[in-house]
């Protein structure tokens, strides 16, 4: 059966087809010029399988938004699912019967509370430092929101303009990526990373990626730490 429901849709496909003798190419036919994009396919899954059917105006602009910044796809990634709430904190293993019973679902980084995404990376209180103490780097103020979407949300609106958001869009994956890694060399390396520590490692590695993925100019490492929204103003258009 189905063989027949193959069959049925190649004819389908190659209704039209008319024979020439020009050399046979691939050819994506979701985007005009023929080339492959991932936002085609992504798009395209996402009417067929309804994967986001159930967010709101606000979650989706969050996740067309993350797929702008120019941190490294690898990270942009884990922030994709971290706003899913697919990253394996404590609570979601323990949710997938992944630890024993008997094991302990405190935050790795605090210990005083369940370890879930939103409280690892928004209310625990070495997180809370990490954002509060960017935030006056960069010179801005806001409470802390119930959830990550507002947070990118309020994040994004302490940039002057679009140069500088895409820059500021740099720091906050700089800082989940590093609030993970720190979570996680508590748990299998016995390392302890304070708020301050962690702070100075997002200077270094957003300074880098600016460097390596924007279009600035020479910014010396002392510059970004000084002033980094002058940095990212001088950036080439």
């Amino acid at each position: 059966m189905w063989e027949e429901n193959s069959f049925a849709n190649m004819l389908v496909e190659l209704e039209g087809f008319v024979h020439s003798h020009e050399d046979d190419r691939w050819c994506w036919r979701l985007e005009d010029n023929g080339a492959f994009s991932v936002s085609s396919m992504y798009k395209k899954l996402d009417r067929e399988g309804g994967v986001d059917s159930d967010l709101g105006v606000m979650e989706r602009r969050v996740f067309t938004c993350i797929w702008k910044s120019p941190a490294p796809s690898k990270v942009v990634a884990f922030s994709w699912k971290l706003l899913y709430d697919r990253i394996p904190t404590r609570r979601n293993l323990a949710l997938r019967n992944v630890l024993p019973p008997d094991v302990p679902l405190l935050c790795a980084l605090c210990e005083n509370s369940e370890e879930s995404s939103t409280h690892l990376f928004l209310h625990c209180q070495v997180a809370s430092m990490v954002w509060e103490w960017l935030m006056r780097w960069l010179n801005g103020s806001f409470i802390t929101p119930p959830n990550l979407f507002n947070h990118w949300e309020c994040w994004s609106d302490l940039a002057v303009n679009k140069r500088v958001r895409k820059g500021y869009y740099l720091i906050w994956h700089a800082s989940v990526w590093l609030l993970w890694k720190a979570r996680n060399d508590k748990i299998f390396n016995n390392v302890v990373c304070d708020a301050d520590s962690i702070v100075e490692e997002v200077k270094v590695l957003s300074w880098r990626w600016s460097l390596l993925r924007m279009n600035i100019p020479s910014c010396l490492f002392y510059e970004w730490c000084w002033d980094p929204v002058d940095c990212l103003l001088h950036q080439r258009a």
